[in-house]
């Protein structure tokens, strides 16, 4: 009988004992494998913001080419490793918050296939400067539902908040923006898109003289872009940066994660 409950009791904490084993077997593996993406993690946010640290450098230097065409993403080598940076002026969007309200109309609707959504867009967006509110996103505009997805992206490639200009700047709006510049007459939306593509200073002079201050917005403001890999971690990251041209010097607006 005796040996019988030893022989249980022997069971049992030899039951118990590997019981603990395994389960801190687990917890050392758990806690290698969070250790390892922790640190591929900060490996690739390291390496993205060594990315907007070179636009930064780039954008304050005058003869710095690093990106000679703004719309084109270019992929930078640092410590053996890639990271894919682009910057775009701001001041080639069009402003919610200070924007003309014919320009941001005609380009919204153009940007936007759903109508309802448009017209719902623009009635918030007249009762906000009504009021005298400020969107401090251009994602701020939508309904929740699509403030992540191919609509947002859109509408953030030729939309700002941040520049507090009426207009554009012809030489790097997007075609878009500029075809539906309020007071065109046929015929010239394509002359003046060309202009820009070809950077036709001589040739965009008579529209910016003729629309005054909606082709003639220009100010130093650059959004960003950098993504970086580290062992199947993607960071994804953005800053926006105002540059001071008389003190050759860049101020960071924000410096933040990317979520899409």
């Amino acid at each position: 009988m005796n040996e019988g409950f030893v022989l249980l009791s022997v069971l049992v904490v030899i039951g118990i004992i590997s019981a603990t084993l395994i389960s801190l077997t687990i917890s050392v593996r758990a806690h290698r494998s969070s250790a390892a993406t922790e640190r591929r993690l900060t490996q690739a946010i390291a390496l993205a913001d060594a990315g907007l640290t070179r636009i930064i450098a780039m954008i304050e230097v005058t003869n710095d080419d690093f990106l000679s065409d703004f719309s084109v993403p270019v992929r930078w080598k640092i410590a053996g490793q890639e990271v894919t940076v682009s910057v775009a002026p701001e001041a080639s969007k069009v402003d919610l918050n200070a924007g003309d309200s014919a320009l941001v109309a005609n380009v919204l609707k153009a940007a936007v296939e759903n109508s309802a959504k448009t017209d719902r867009m623009l009635r918030r967006l007249a009762e906000m400067r009504r009021a005298g509110e400020y969107l401090d996103s251009v994602r701020g505009l939508l309904e929740p539902s699509d403030r992540v997805g191919r609509l947002a992206r859109d509408l953030e490639a030729v939309f700002t908040v941040w520049t507090n200009l009426r207009g554009v700047d012809p030489k790097s709006a997007p075609a878009i923006v500029l075809r539906n510049v309020p007071g065109l007459q046929p015929g010239e939306a394509e002359l003046l898109v060309q202009a820009s593509a070809r950077r036709a200073h001589s040739d965009l002079s008579p529209f910016v003289t003729r629309f005054g201050s909606l082709l003639g917005g220009t100010r130093p403001i650059y959004r960003a872009r950098a993504e970086a890999k580290s062992e199947g971690v993607t960071v994804k990251r953005e800053a926006l940066l105002a540059y001071n041209p008389s003190a050759n010097a860049v101020r960071v607006v924000f410096w933040r994660d990317v979520t899409e």
